[in-house]
């Protein structure tokens, strides 16, 4: 499961030196030239450091296009086929690994539209409902994350107008992530990227497929930090502070109204639903 992450490199060259790069960030070691990155000039002058990214959200990522690396934004979530309630349809944030190839929500995605999700690291939750703790996962060696994704081309929920979508594959916990949660998101190596993304000789499913595995031991950090993560509202560098072990304590009070954020498994359970003319904050 991943249900925030962060992005939070200072500036956007450095994010393109980075996916760029084909020696730094956590994940798998992989050789391969470092290979250029063609960008939406819009992405550059939008971008900023992020600290809690959620569903919904629009944010940059890489995908092949004629036959190189390109960045481009796409909206954290495919829209679902089915309702609750006749509210709208649901935002599936992430995708398991083990079935996506062939299930009908993602299958041609996963055939043809693969994504590379960048990142700097990403929250998972403990403590009972009303007092969750986050726990921040980030490269133990520091560097970018690459979270394997898929993408479709869709209408923004609000204005009708042409709109990319992205969702995040999720694959059984490493040892790292396993005391907090028993799943993790894909984490691909620099030298994974081009086969997932299809690009040059690299278009083959079934090699592609043989990437979605859990990431190596010790290649994330955990840190506890501020339950200010439980609200979206929250989008500051104060959020990735360290807690010591009495501060990241569940309290036994109730959370205000709207102050803490409602988790859901979007990997198999209850799935919230987008009302319509309106996309869910999560």
């Amino acid at each position: 499961m991943c249900a925030r992450f962060t992005l939070a490199v200072p500036d956007f060259a450095t994010l393109i030196a980075l996916l760029e790069s084909s020696s730094s960030g956590a994940g798998r070691a992989g050789g391969g030239p470092a290979r250029s990155i063609a960008a939406d000039p819009e992405i550059a002058a939008r971008f900023r450091p992020r600290f809690n990214i959620a569903p919904a959200t629009v944010h940059p990522v890489l995908r092949a296009r004629d036959g190189r690396r390109a960045l481009v934004a796409a909206t954290w979530g495919f829209v679902g086929r089915f309702a609750r309630g006749g509210a709208g349809p649901a935002l599936l944030a992430n995708a398991r690994a083990e079935s996506a190839r062939a299930k009908p929500t993602f299958r041609e995605a996963f055939a043809a539209r693969r994504c590379v999700v960048p990142a700097d690291g990403f929250y998972e939750w403990t403590g009972p409902k009303g007092a969750r703790r986050p726990t921040w996962f980030h490269p133990a060696d520091g560097g970018l994350l690459r979270l394997a994704g898929l993408y479709q081309p869709a209408k923004d929920l609000d204005t009708g107008e042409p709109d990319l979508r992205f969702t995040i594959l999720t694959t059984e916990a490493n040892a790292d992530v396993a005391p907090i949660h028993d799943r993790m998101p894909v984490l691909l190596g620099p030298g994974d990227v081009d086969l997932w993304l299809g690009v040059g000789d690299g278009a083959d499913a079934d090699r592609a497929e043989a990437l979605l595995r859990p990431a190596p031991r010790g290649a994330l950090a955990a840190r506890a930090v501020s339950p200010r993560v439980n609200s979206v509202a929250h989008d500051d560098p104060a959020l990735l502070q360290e807690l010591a072990a009495e501060a990241a304590a569940p309290k036994a009070a109730a959370p205000k109204a709207g102050g803490t954020l409602p988790l859901f498994d979007l990997d198999g359970g209850a799935r919230p639903a987008i009302p319509s003319g309106r996309t869910s904050r999560r």
